[in-house]
């Protein structure tokens, strides 16, 4: 779950209408200077559907016991984590390896994360070996013997698209007023630049250099808007998100 700050609460956004989101915005990828996604279907299926796994763990959102806040998906255990990103690129593997591969790499950098801060982490552990067998079946030239490194550096150059997506979308349902993107892939040829994005009101944004075929992008996503902040029990959240008011949040991204 994404929490958007408002005056007086929260504008709650899923995973998954986060992932849809970065799909509508990165199907425009390309123009004389940027290399449309190849596979394209591959990748835009891999970028709009990287948070499936999250679908079943909204449905029973829970509070965050420190602050009473909704939680959000940068505060669950690494348990729950490793369990919605295996479900996540498990949900279209056996009719699309390539696009389930991406999402499993994807995932298996925030697993590294986890790993630096504790190398002992069990479930991350188990995480990482069940994420190697999995592209170990699915993932042409991979083995046993291979680790996340050794994958094709046109696979490298779509993980790369498929986090940028991921982090363009972010910065919309969040409002973050601005975040610079490092090494984004120009073409397949190696050739990267780093992307300034920047908003003055959470919902207009401008992005340079520019990398789409439209002009100006218009999107939106769907989100709850809760009237308050704080929360004293899981059921206390669930209930007052049954009354919540659905609002669709609108932006546009054009040249910076």
């Amino acid at each position: 779950m994404i929490r958007r700050e408002t005056e007086d609460g929260w504008i709650l956004i899923s995973q998954h209408d986060h992932g849809i989101l970065a799909g509508d915005i990165m199907k425009y990828w390309g123009n004389e200077r940027f290399s449309r996604p190849e596979p394209s279907g591959e990748v835009l299926l891999a970028i709009n559907e990287h948070d499936h796994g999250w679908v079943e763990w909204e449905s029973g959102i829970t509070v965050n016991p420190e602050n009473g806040y909704p939680t959000n998906f940068m505060e669950m255990k690494s348990k729950n984590q490793s369990e919605i990103w295996s479900r996540s690129y498990e949900y279209n593997s056996e009719n699309h390896p390539y696009a389930s591969s991406l999402i499993a790499l994807h995932f298996d950098r925030f697993n590294r994360k986890l790993l630096e801060r504790n190398p002992s982490d069990k479930s991350a552990l188990s995480y990482k070996r069940e994420m190697e067998n999995f592209l170990t079946e699915h993932l042409d030239d991979f083995s046993q013997d291979s680790n996340t490194e050794d994958v094709p550096p046109d696979m490298n150059i779509n993980l790369r698209l498929l986090q940028v997506g991921d982090i363009i979308s972010l910065a919309l349902c969040h409002g973050w007023t601005d975040r610079v993107m490092q090494d984004v892939p120009l073409d397949y040829e190696g050739s990267v630049a780093d992307m300034k994005l920047n908003t003055a009101d959470g919902f207009n944004f401008t992005i340079s250099p520019y990398p789409f075929s439209k002009s100006l992008i218009e999107a939106g996503v769907r989100g709850r808007r809760l009237c308050r902040k704080s929360f004293s029990s899981d059921e206390e959240l669930r209930k007052c998100l049954e009354s919540a008011e659905w609002i669709t949040l609108d932006f546009t991204i054009g040249k910076g």
